[in-house]
């Protein structure tokens, strides 16, 4: 798997968050499960 810089990725049973500081190949693994990308927060407007 490709990691990419900047991102988070989440194992959800377990609630481990792990946020990538360098993009590379790499597996991302807990207890054996992928870990998943979280998606982006959306934050409101500032308007």
């Amino acid at each position: 798997m490709a990691v990419q810089m900047g991102k988070r990725y989440k194992d959800e049973e377990t609630g481990i968050e792990v946020l990538v500081l360098k993009a590379g190949d790499c597996d991302l693994r807990v207890d054996e499960r992928d870990m998943e990308l979280m998606q982006p927060k959306v934050l409101p407007s500032a308007d």
